[in-house]
This record gives C-alpha cells, structure tokens and sequence, in this order.
C-alpha cells in the first residue's frame, strides 16, 4: 500500500516515518522486534547483544528456545535485533508497539502502562486472526466486536498526555543524539494513521468492503484524514477500473457493441462495486468519476445499437436505464435523456401506425391493409415512413402482421431536429389512416374474445376495450374500438403462466403472479404507475391444462389509475424482456390476490414505507433489498396499531422460523393501513432483508 508522508520534513524524524512504513499493516505486532525477541521494551544493548549471541548459537545446533515469538526463525531474529541495536529512533517506534509492563523509574501512573498494554493486547489479537475469517465476517456485513474493543483502549491511549511524557521519557532514557522531542511530535502526526492501517488493507482486499471500511469511524482519526487513507487504499482498484474502461472504449470503436457490455458486467460493474464499498461516491469524487465513465459507456453502447438495429426495445432501452442509474454527472444525465426522449418518441409514433394497420388487417382483412400501405409507398418520398412501410410490408406478404414493434429506419441521423422531422411524419401518415379506417369501419364497437382457449384468437395486442363493465362481468368476450375513440382499456399484451406439464397452483398464486407479470410489462412499456394500473384475466383451474400449458395465460390491460376514458394508444414501444421493476402494493383491499407472488422481492429499501401504496418489486435474481417469504391474516379487534404490530411480527417471526431464516436477515412484517376496519381482511405480508439494509440477489435460503 502507497504511504503519503506527513507535514513533516526529512531530518531528523526521517527514520521514525521509515520504522512507521515497515511495521504499518496486518502484521504491526507479529513483526514487533520485543514480542520476535521476547526481550523487555527497556532491554538495554549489553543485554539484547547476548540474547543475540545466545539465540544465534542456539539455532546453529538446533536446540528449542523459549520466550520468542510464534514462528520466529533466524531471518526474523536477525531483522528484530538490527531494530534493537541500529537506530534508536526505528526502536523507539516497536516500543510503542510492545508491552510496557509495570512502570519502572518513568514516573507514569499504573494506569499509563494498564491502558496501553490493553490497547496492544486487544488490537493484536484481532490482528492475529486469519484474514480469511475477518473477510468472511464482511462478506456477512459485519465485523468481529474485537475491532471495535482495540480501536476504544488505542483512542483512550492517543488521548492520554501521560503516554506522550513516556514517549519523551524514553527519548531520554535512550540517550541518543538521533533522538529530541520533534520525534515524538512526528509520531504524534502519524500513529493514528498506522493503527488503521491494517483494517484498511484488509478492506481493499474484501469482495464486500463498506463493513470494514465504516469500522475506521471507530478510530482515532480525523475525518479529512480518514478520506484521504481510504483513497491511498483503493488506488490500486481505480487504476483497475480505469484501465477496464479504457478497454470499454477501444472495444466500442472496433464496433463490438454485445462484448463492450459484457465486459461492463463481467468486469466494470463488479469492480465499482468493490471500490463504493471502500470508496463511496458521496465522500470521494474520483469514485463518482469512475462510476459516470461507465455510464458513459453504456449509454454510447445503447445509441450504437439503437442505430445499428433502428429499434428501441430491448437492450437499447435496458442499457439506457443502467446508465441513467450510473451517471453522476449532469451533463451525462442531460444527454441520456435526450437521447431516450428522442427514441421514445420516434418509437410511439411508428408503433401507433402499425397498431392502426393491424386493426385494420383484423377488421377488414389482409387484402386492404396490403393495398392501403401500396398506395401509402407509391406516394411517399419519407425514408423513414418508406423502410415501416416496406417491413410491413414484407410481415403482411408472409401470412400478417406480427406483435413485436416493427424496427426503426437504419437511415443516417441528422440530430435531434431529424428524428423530430421524422415523428411528425409518421403522425401525418396515422391522421390519414384514421381517416380511412372509419371510412371502412365506422363508429361500432366489435365484440371479441380477449381470453380464448388459443392465444391466435384473440385480438393483437393494442386492442382497446371500451367499458370497464364488458371487462369485469366474468365474459372475457369485451367491445372492442378504435384507440382514436373514448375507451376504458388497453390490451397491451399476453403472458404464459406455465412454461411445462404442471398441476394448478392455485388461485391465489396464479392471481398473485399473472399481477405481477403484467405490471412488469406496463414497466416495460414505460407506462406509468402514477397514471396506469393493470387489468387482468387468467386461466382459472378448469381451462388450466397440465399438458399443453400454451392456454394457461395472462390477459394484460392498462387503464387510467382514475378508471377514466381516455382517447389515444398507450402501449408505445417495449423494451423486449428486460425485467424491469413491477410497480405493485404489498397490501391489497383485495386480500391477496393482487400482491405480488411470494418469492418476489422489493427492489430498494422501505424506510417509512406505505405498504398499500405502489412499490418497486422485481424478480430476486436482481438486486433487491427485501425477499416476499409469504403472507399470514391476523385477527382483531386491537385496540391500537402497537396491537397490530405485536400480532403481526409474531406470524412473521413464526413464518421466518419455519423457513430457516439465516443468520444475517431480518424480517419486517407490513400491514395495511385499514387494519381497524372490521370489514377489510388484514393480510400482513412478511419480508426478510439484511439486518444492514444492503442489497443482495438471490433468494434467501429455504
């Protein structure tokens, strides 16, 4: 590890910061020349060149020798006694790390000496530990009690003005010209520092450093001090990191876009990791400056595939929000959003006219979708419109038109003023269908199964329903208009709930899942939570077929939150299967059959948490701060909501027993708001998380 030198000149103090540089680390007290030697710290020279000379003549034959340290051979004697007999200032430094004993004709109190040797005590002992154990410990978010015990008897000692006369009059017992008070002054600047040394060694090498790192609060260091040793430390991982970014940016020139973010997550984004554990952005700008390189890099990966492929969806859209959730600095954030406003846009207008011609294919058939988009080429000089039209084409050629978005125009962009150019175009074109479409249709509403034993039977995805009433009266048969006109709903997509032979799991899970499924694609379609819940209808237990799973699926709607009519097309372009946060409750007046699946887990921490209101809930192989372990209903009356409280940490408590909860986690119990209600069933859903509140993926252990 680098060591800055301190405010001090060279000089006389010199060889003190040399002694400091040698012992500073894991081994402060293994390496001390008393504890090798097992000589007293006030041993004078006469004595400690016999001991030399009887240990040398010892080991030359072989013979056992007592009172050394552990594991001393004939390099380490040698080292500790030119500490001994050299430099009186490099033995003045291991005196203050070996034991004093009782005070001999220093005139300190008992106490100078009792408090010190506590304090070497306590911190070799944590220090003699196997480093694997103590990164283990942090690998669990924690650290071993010991740290804190030898930080508080060190600061008791640093603090003391009794220690400082030792050290001054051990300056003079030595008797040595080398040796006047600016030593101890140097030492006085730098043994902080050393003490925590070795934990922050110990913290650059752990996977999962923040619990060691936030262990150096505990010692007696200055704040602006501590930033600065925690920089030392992590300056081999931000030479790493910026290395692997480099590479990031060549491997993008070359014009490998997949393997420029594979390499962000198999090796930019695990590095950063570790280095915001030891160096986190909000104390350290060269973290935050790392952190937005990567962003950078992503963000550039998404705008090259966007126009290699002319498609927002997909890894486009997820590399985007990854370097939203990256970037540190402004400017990156002003232009990842530019660049997502600009797609989004261009993205809406065309998915809209290709929802418009797949209404029109479905209500009047193939032959006049063919013949509307002809006429549209044969008067179009609009590239853009020109490559939809033409792909189209080429879809309805091929037996119809398919449900994913058609792709965007590979033409060359002339910034933001062309994509907008390109956007009012399409639009134009849709007023124009409209047109048309009425003409063929008029203002009827058409009946259609939305839920049919064959998924090709129902209607694409971008239907709309017209009333709330033709949804809920159990028919799956709904009226069905054109998205220009006042409507309830959008069907925006349809999900399978069985990927193989499997028996009914359930209302409550298949509910409880097709939910969750269908948030996760209004999310994926960008749709807000604020303004758009989901509408579903799943296979019930008689259609559920354990054999061919292709009918056991999810009809997915959006509406407006208000359960007003809107005009317009909600669904706009999607971003594939990126697996994007689910905006759902964890307590439903429903009971349960509208929170999300058990196993499921909520993405961030929920520290004044309103369970009833929406929250982010992802799949748990995600980074996740809380895992769903299941739900229990508890039963009043209770006179206050402590009661509640009470009852439903007990349920939780038993639910995390019976799952082996491990060792690490903590579950938290989440009621609804409406538990004095006596009308309202009372759910509690139960989560367990890190008892530090840090993220992980996985689930827990069961």
């Amino acid at each position: 590890m680098a060591w800055v030198m301190s405010s001090w000149g060279a000089g006389v103090d010199e060889a003190v910061l040399t002694g400091l540089r040698e012992v500073a680390g894991p081994e402060l007290y293994r390496r001390n020349a008393f504890r090798v030697t097992g000589l007293p710290v006030d041993v004078d020279r006469p004595t400690a060149r016999r001991r030399q000379q009887r240990l040398a003549a010892a080991f030359k034959v072989g013979a056992d020798v007592d009172g050394l340290g552990p594991a001393v051979g004939p390099e380490e004697l040698r080292a500790a006694f030119d500490v001994l007999l050299g430099d009186p200032r490099r033995r003045l430094v291991h005196e203050i790390f070996g034991a004093w004993g009782a005070p001999d004709d220093c005139g300190c109190p008992t106490t100078t000496h009792t408090e010190h040797d506590r304090a070497v005590r306590a911190h070799a002992e944590v220090l003699d530990m196997d480093p694997a154990d103590v990164l283990a410990l942090a690998m669990d978010g924690r650290v071993d009690d010991r740290w804190a015990t030898a930080a508080s008897a060190w600061t008791k000692t640093l603090r003391s003005a009794a220690f400082w006369r030792h050290l001054h009059h051990r300056v003079e017992q030595l008797d040595d010209r080398q040796l006047d008070a600016a030593v101890v002054e140097a030492l006085r600047a730098e043994l902080p520092g050393v003490l925590v040394q070795p934990v922050l060694q110990l913290a650059a090498t752990a996977e999962y450093p923040a619990p060691l790192r936030k262990s150096l609060a505990d010692w007696p260091v200055p704040e602006r001090d501590r930033d600065r040793l925690v920089e030392e430390a992590a300056g081999p991982q931000y030479e790493k990191l910026e290395a692997i970014t480099g590479e990031l940016h060549r491997l993008l020139e070359s014009g490998d876009i997949e393997g420029t973010v594979a390499r962000v997550h198999a090796e930019a984004l695990p590095a950063l990791a570790r280095l915001e554990g030891l160096a986190p952005i909000d104390r350290h700008r060269r973290t935050a400056t790392a952190r937005n390189r990567i962003a950078v890099a992503l963000n550039n990966c998404a705008v090259a595939k966007q126009g290699k492929t002319g498609r927002y969806e997909g890894d486009v859209k997820t590399w985007l929000a990854e370097a939203e959730k990256l970037a540190t600095d402004p400017e990156t954030i002003r232009r990842i959003h530019e660049n997502r406003d600009g797609f989004v846009g261009e993205e809406r207008a065309i998915q809209e006219f290709r929802a418009r011609v797949r209404l029109l294919e479905r209500t009047h058939g193939r032959y006049a979708a063919v013949q509307f988009l002809r006429n549209l080429l044969s008067q179009s000089d609009d590239e853009a419109l020109t490559t939809v039209v033409r792909q189209m084409l080429a879809e309805l050629n091929a037996g119809g038109l398919g449900y994913r978005p058609a792709p965007r125009p590979a033409y060359e962009r002339q910034g933001r003023r062309r994509r907008v150019l390109g956007v009012v175009a399409v639009c134009a074109v849709l007023l124009v269908i409209y047109v048309l479409y009425q003409a063929f249709s008029g203002p009827d509403a058409q009946r259609v199964d939305v839920h049919s034993r064959t998924l090709t039977d129902n209607p694409p995805a971008g239907a709309c329903v017209a009333e709330a009433a033709d949804w809920r009266d159990g028919n799956s048969a709904v009226s069905v208009v054109d998205c220009a006109e006042e409507h309830w709903a959008e069907v925006v997509a349809y999900l399978p709930l069985a990927t193989g032979p499997a028996e009914y799991p359930g209302v409550e899970e298949v509910s409880r899942l097709a939910t969750f499924l269908c948030a996760e694609k209004l999310a994926q379609f960008s749709l807000s939570p604020q303004t758009y819940d989901v509408e579903v209808i799943y296979t019930g237990q008689i259609d559920w077929d354990a054999q061919d799973p292709d009918p056991n699926y999810a009809t997915c709607a959006a509406r407006r939150v208000d359960d007003k009519r809107w005009k317009g097309q909600a669904m706009g372009a999607g971003s594939g299967n990126a697996q994007l946060a689910a905006s759902m409750p964890l307590t439903s007046r429903e009971g349960i059959l509208e929170n999300p699946p058990i196993g499921s887990c909520v993405e961030v921490v929920q520290p004044e948490a309103k369970w009833d209101e929406k929250l982010p809930i992802v799949r748990c192989d995600q980074p996740h701060w809380a895992q769903i372990l299941g739900y229990r209903q508890v039963t009043g009356p209770w006179s206050d909501e402590a009661a509640v409280a009470q009852a439903a940490n007990l349920v939780c408590l038993g639910l995390a027993n019976s799952q082996q909860v491990p060792d690490g986690y903590t579950v938290t119990a989440a009621w609804p708001p409406w538990w004095n209600e006596p009308a309202s069933p009372v759910h509690v859903a139960c989560l367990a998380h890190r008892d530090d509140d840090q993220p992980f993926s996985g689930g827990i252990r069961q």
